[in-house]
């Protein structure tokens, strides 16, 4: 058997499935044709009920012509759908492959305009299948697969799994066998599931086809008088025809010529019972090969001038063809129309979206920048405020620390002043009294030696009061001799004793910077005589030639303090602003136990006849 032969049954199926029954048929018939109804609305569904369970071609179409005249007449479009649908698989079980396709294409123009989804899933499932009978199933795959969409979206399962098992036909028929029996098992549960038993019969006989090409001959043979008995019992001739045909092709393959020609001869008698002139001509001639093979010539002979009659009555299928490609080509063409056309929307729909997500990206972006640039100003105002209070603070302390230079400056000449007093004026008027005291006799004075001891006294009180107030830095003798005078001073009182070295010889820095250690020096040595209660107290200088640089450090073996709480007391205020105005480092290191060390680092300047 050839590929058209066994393709002849599967594109029965979708009409087989609506419910044929040849007997149900005759009885609708008889009360149709007896005007046993009353109403119009009652006649036109038994006539349509008439084409569903009738099992004859032209029946159907007499019916269907019938019924199309009645929607004209009563406008339920739905039964010119119906009618047209019917006309369709009609003229596709009587070969006539053309006008199969104008009706079915016209059933499918008609639900699709008037919104019928369903119906127009039917018209593509049956365009399909007269696509199968002509042997094109590139285009065949086309319809049942829009088929399949619109069933799977409507949940119509009785229809889908009918569309699922004609497409595993298609892929059948093109050697896909794997894809087939995937199909066939999906379908099979939803027929299970509907409670189609027609359905489950072709399902079984449609996966002994795929066993036989597989080389399984015997659960082929199985399956398909499983699918036979089962059709029997159903009244289903379509199936039951091209199953015995199907079996016949396996028995060949077998070089079974006697099981070949009973299931030929069994399909031949019921196509002829039936109608299928396609199905009747292939038989027809495979029989007269049989029996030309058994030297039966009488009988090869008779089925060969059969086959003869009904070659010529099978339409030729290339004109055919190219009716159904034209027809396609038309409906791809639109379909790429509409694609064409909502892939248009698409883009633009993506070019909005685009567009809208571009603004929004500089809008987020302009937002980001002027809340930046807001900041930033802002930021800039704020270091501009602080750089112009730092400023006013630093003229303040500058001020300040100028004030306070002034402030000792003038103490400085105060006492410069006080000491040249008391040394020129009140020295001079003592040294006086004492030398006129002296020429006096002793016994004229009562207390005379008393009064010359006070006189004495209060000339070496005034020395040393003047030379108190004059102690510090002369310009003729210099820094580390000024400091060698205070160290003398500070003994005097026996209380407190004092070192102090310097590695640095008098008239190498300039005067002014001489100054500046010398009233550091003085005022840490205040705080130690004011607060340290201290026994001993260290003076050391060290000069670094290289660094321009001079270290002063005063340690004494006083009570410490907090630096914390008490460094921000006058003296120590003053002599921090002085060092930090000089670009000086200074640092305090103060406990109970080890005292106070001071210890700056101070930048100076060489005198300039050094260098």
């Amino acid at each position: 058997m050839t590929l058209k032969t066994i393709s002849f049954f599967f594109l029965l199926l979708c009409f087989n499935l609506s419910g044929q029954n040849q007997k149900k048929a005759d009885s609708l018939k008889h009360i149709f044709n007896e005007r046993e109804i009353v109403s119009d609305s009652i006649a036109t569904q038994l006539i349509a009920q008439i084409i569903v369970k009738s099992s004859s071609p032209e029946e159907i179409l007499i019916y269907s012509d019938v019924l199309l005249q009645r929607s004209k007449q009563y406008k339920p479009i739905f039964y010119a759908i119906k009618a047209h649908n019917a006309k369709g698989v009609a003229y596709r079980l009587k070969g006539n492959l053309e006008n199969s396709l104008k009706s079915l294409f016209k059933s499918a123009s008609l639900a699709s305009d008037n919104e019928y989804p369903v119906f127009e899933a039917e018209a593509y499932s049956e365009i399909s299948n007269t696509y199968i009978a002509n042997d094109d199933f590139s285009n065949s795959l086309i319809y049942q697969t829009k088929a399949i969409d619109i069933f799977r979206k409507q949940k119509i399962n009785k229809r889908l799994c009918v569309a699922l098992l004609n497409t595993g036909f298609n892929y059948y028929s093109i050697g896909e066998l794997d894809t087939a029996l995937q199909l066939y098992n999906e379908a099979a549960p939803i027929f299970d599931e509907v409670k189609m038993s027609i359905g489950k019969a072709y399902t079984i006989g449609n996966r002994a086809l795929v066993y036989w090409k597989q080389g399984d001959f015997l659960k082929a043979e199985e399956g398909l008088f499983k699918a036979i008995h089962m059709l029997e019992s159903l009244g289903d001739q379509f199936g039951m025809a091209d199953y015995h045909n199907q079996l016949g092709s396996i028995y060949l393959e077998q070089n079974k010529i006697k099981e070949t020609i009973f299931h030929t001869q069994k399909s031949l008698e019921m196509s002829e019972n039936i109608g299928l002139k396609e199905q009747i001509r292939d038989a027809s001639l495979l029989l007269s090969k049989l029996y030309t093979k058994k030297k039966d010539y009488k009988e090869a002979l008779k089925y060969q001038a059969q086959y003869i009659v009904y070659k010529d009555s099978v339409q030729n299928k290339e004109q055919t063809r190219k009716i159904a490609d034209i027809r396609t080509n038309f409906e791809v063409n639109l379909r790429e129309k509409e694609i064409d056309l909502l892939e248009k929307r698409e883009k633009l729909n993506t070019y909005y979206i685009i567009i809208a997500f571009i603004l929004l990206i500089l809008s987020i972006t302009i937002l980001f920048y002027f809340r930046q640039r807001f900041k930033t100003t802002k930021l800039i105002a704020f270091h501009q405020k602080k750089e112009h209070n730092d400023k006013i603070k630093n003229l303040l302390k500058s001020h300040e620390t100028k004030v306070l230079q002034s402030i000792i400056q003038g103490k400085d000449n105060e006492k410069k002043r006080l000491a040249k007093e008391l040394h020129n004026h009140f020295g001079s008027l003592l040294a006086t009294i004492k030398v006129n005291v002296s020429r006096i006799e002793e016994h004229v004075i009562p207390n005379y030696k008393t009064l010359t001891d006070l006189v004495d006294k209060a000339c070496t009180d005034i020395r040393n009061m003047s030379h108190s107030l004059h102690l510090g830095i002369s310009e003729d003798f210099g820094l580390i001799h000024a400091l060698r005078e205070l160290r003398i001073h500070l003994e005097q009182s026996k209380e407190l004793s004092v070192e102090f070295s310097a590695s640095i010889d008098d008239g190498i820095i300039d005067f002014e910077n001489e100054i500046i250690i010398y009233r550091i020096i003085q005022e840490l040595v205040s705080n130690v005589l004011k607060h340290a209660k201290a026994t001993k107290l260290s003076i050391s200088l060290t000069f670094f030639s290289e660094e321009s640089l001079i270290n002063i450090l005063v340690n004494d073996n006083g009570q410490g303090f907090d630096t914390e709480k008490e460094f921000h007391g006058m003296g120590l205020k003053s002599i921090k602003e002085i060092v930090t105005q000089h670009n000086g480092i200074l640092s305090f290191d103060s406990n109970s136990v080890s005292g106070t060390t001071v210890n700056i680092d101070l930048p100076v300047t060489i005198k300039t006849n050094l260098i």
